[in-house]
């Protein structure tokens, strides 16, 4: 009888470990995703490929010179309308 008993826990054990690796696996996914490790960076690509990666900062820094320029502008068509 014992050995029946210890062969009917076998499969909960087995079920027991499976949840666990389960329970870790999206913890372990997300971790990955913000290492970015699960797909290539733009900056990989762009090695790959041959291309030039454009820095977050330096992307930054076009925005800021688009809009100022933008701005200008509009304060330059504002005086005109004024006249």
């Amino acid at each position: 009888m014992d050995k029946l008993f210890a062969f009917a826990d076998k499969p909960e054990a087995c079920y027991k470990k499976a949840k666990e690796k389960i329970e870790k696996l999206p913890q372990s996914v997300l971790a990955r995703a913000f290492r970015c490790e699960l797909v290539p960076t733009e900056a990989e690509l762009a090695e790959r490929e041959g291309g030039e990666y454009e820095t977050p900062g330096k992307l930054q820094e076009c925005i800021k010179a688009e809009k100022a320029k933008m701005e200008e502008e509009m304060n330059k068509n504002k005086l005109k309308k004024k006249m």
